[in-house]
């Protein structure tokens, strides 16, 4: 049986944290959810129904991963 989720955590090196998950349900769609956070845990950003358009699981979790990265280095913490 294949794997039926993928979680990414990252700290930046501005302090921030990602958080992206990707979820293939029982009825086969795709759930997703990006997370951007400050070192003190307060939300940047959260996204928990992204749209990834056609794309598989793992190039899922990616595309998240980029647009949380995009976000979370924008930031000035440090």
């Amino acid at each position: 049986m294949t794997e039926r989720h993928l979680d990414h955590k990252e700290t930046l090196s501005n302090g921030c944290t990602i958080e992206v998950k990707a979820e293939i349900l029982r009825d086969g769609s795709l759930k997703m959810l990006i997370g951007v956070y400050r070192p003190d845990g307060s939300v940047i950003f959260e996204d928990p129904d992204p749209k990834p358009h056609l794309l598989d699981m793992e190039a899922a979790l990616d595309w998240g991963v980029d647009i949380a990265k995009g976000i979370g280095n924008g930031q000035r913490t440090l």
